[in-house]
């Protein structure tokens, strides 16, 4: 009988020992024997996976984009519009909280200049502003004007996270309600420049204030 090969398992050691030592560290400081000692595997794999240190980096980015996504994919609860969207913002605060180290690696890293690394994080940044438009019933594809506002409103959202994750000292609730609320300010500014954008008829109430703001 076939042995099964472990080599899977060794390269997830060394994804999970990298996501540990680039959490923790800037990445210039982070060295590949390191890596290979806290994974505890033989130094030569990290090349047979990943070719060299960049390689392993990207890999770890591209598996904490893919997580990060995955939050916005799955069903919210909440019964009105607002409900659902700070249920959507609070639900990824709170993944990011449990992964605080490997988000605040892909925003922070040392390589944010890298055009792959860029890549995966306005991938990131667009699936969730993407997300946040399909949940208002905007339909086809977004004009330059509105694409520009939700990519900026995805950033602040980000340095929101980072600020909370930084400094420990503000609530998961602050987030959601400064997002939100600069969300339908964003949005609803962009409206007024823009016209012709349509929404589903409950987002365009509550951007004309109809609905109200969310509230705790």
């Amino acid at each position: 009988m076939a042995v099964p090969s472990t080599e899977p398992n060794r390269r997830r050691l060394l994804l999970e020992a990298a996501r540990r030592l680039f959490g923790a560290h800037p990445y210039e400081a982070v060295t590949t024997t390191e890596i290979a000692r806290e994974a505890g595997v033989a130094y030569g794999l990290i090349a047979h996976h990943f070719g060299n240190k960049r390689g392993l980096y990207v890999a770890v980015m591209a598996e904490i984009r893919t997580e990060l996504a995955e939050t916005h994919d799955a069903p919210l609860d909440g019964g009105s519009l607002p409900d659902l969207l700070r249920n959507a913002l609070r639900r990824h605060v709170e993944y990011v909280d449990r992964r605080r180290d490997g988000f605040r690696t892909l925003m922070r890293g040392g390589l944010g200049s890298d055009p792959d690394i860029q890549e995966l994080i306005d991938d990131l940044r667009w699936d969730g502003a993407k997300k946040i438009l399909q949940g208002a019933g905007f339909d086809g594809d977004p004009s330059p004007l509105l694409s520009a506002a939700m990519r900026s409103w995805v950033v602040l959202f980000d340095e929101l996270i980072l600020s909370r994750i930084e400094s420990r000292q503000i609530s998961v609730e602050d987030v959601v309600e400064i997002a939100s609320s600069v969300l339908l300010t964003t949005l609803r500014t962009t409206v007024l420049r823009e016209p012709s954008l349509r929404f589903s008829p409950e987002f365009e109430k509550l951007l004309s204030g109809d609905g109200g703001p969310p509230t705790p």
